[in-house]
């Protein structure tokens, strides 16, 4: 659902329905406060996600930019999540442990998964209602689109009109091995030749930290992957199953590179596409059936904003606005 979620992810990344006792209150809404220590929180989280120092002098403005964004997320999210709970939509603490375990896992050790979180200022409790706030989201965009199923948007027609975006360039997928010097890559294409295999030899010798998850292996990339020229131009001029048989030298190192797959250039047919067009489509609609439900709950909803209004205006028009903000999430 990541149509659906194009803004709501950005909400829900710097907001946590924290509230703190006796703090001073920025927007009641609905009768909840929004608290200022909250608030200043979140514009730091955001500005770490985004690479923002706000102590720097250039960035000085920036900061009451952040401010009237990131409340206008908060308020965004507290009215969903009291929809939500009016609707009894929670969240199972096994649910939650489960994706807190998947994240968890993209780290090789506890060291750097307390480096992404110190990185982005948050603690694992933060990250815990990150992923708790998610799950109702979820649950809640389910609940009120479920009457979606079909499209009235016709595919086919879209398809015929829209050919070009379904053109696949040629592409590979291919083992390396990267070493720091040409005698060292030498040696491990000796070794290849007298039939040693070449994911262990990667596990073995590769200087790239990647390794020990992949084996050397990398997925599927054409001509215009971000991956350096001489590595691409030795890659897409072997045959599948062979090897570079002189280490290839980039700023990385000497690389041994095999390719493992081709795929030829072609053009997708409708057929292949089809369910895929479809699926886009339904959440399109429900994309918009939300959004129009969010819209509709900010409409009705009591919004008492406390916090000083010249603080959070006094910014420049030529600063990013949140669909800046969302479109360089989606990079990342």
């Amino acid at each position: 659902m990541k149509k659906i979620l194009a803004h709501l992810t950005y909400i829900l990344l710097i907001s946590f329905a924290l509230t703190g006792c006796g703090a001073k209150v920025a927007v009641v809404v609905n009768g909840e406060n929004i608290t200022e220590k909250e608030l200043k929180t979140r514009v730091s989280q955001v500005a770490a996600r985004y690479g923002y120092n706000l102590d720097s002098p250039e960035n000085k403005e920036m900061v009451g930019f952040l401010e009237e964004q990131v409340l206008q997320g908060l308020i965004e999210e507290k009215v969903i999540l009291q929809a939500a709970k009016e609707m009894n939509i929670q969240a199972g603490k096994e649910d939650i442990n489960a994706e807190l375990n998947k994240i968890k896992d993209q780290f090789n050790d506890n060291q750097k998964y307390n480096d992404f979180l110190n990185e982005r200022k948050f603690t694992e409790k933060d990250l815990k209602r990150y992923i708790t706030n998610q799950l109702i989201l979820d649950k809640l965009i389910n609940e009120v689109t479920k009457d979606i199923t079909t499209t009235t948007q016709d595919p086919k027609k879209y398809y015929e009109e829209n050919k070009s975006e379904f053109y696949e360039p040629e592409k590979v997928m291919a083992r390396n091995i990267v070493v720091k010097t040409e005698e060292e890559a030498q040696a491990i294409i000796e070794r290849l030749d007298k039939g040693d295999d070449f994911a262990s030899l990667a596990v073995e010798f590769s200087i790239d930290p990647s390794v020990k998850d992949n084996h050397g292996l990398i997925d599927y990339f054409d001509r215009n992957a971000m991956l350096v020229d001489e590595f691409k131009d030795a890659a897409f001029s072997l045959q599948v199953g062979q090897y570079t048989k002189q280490p290839v030298k980039t700023v990385y190192g000497y690389h041994i590179i095999k390719v493992e797959d081709k795929t030829s250039a072609k053009n997708r047919t409708y057929e292949e596409v089809e369910d895929e067009l479809i699926n886009r489509f339904i959440m399109e609609d429900k994309n918009e059936k939300f959004m129009e439900y969010v819209d509709n709950l900010l409409g009705k909803a009591v919004i008492e904003r406390k916090f000083p209004e010249t603080e959070l205006d006094n910014t420049e028009q030529s600063q990013p606005n949140q669909d800046d903000l969302g479109q360089q999430e989606q990079n990342k």
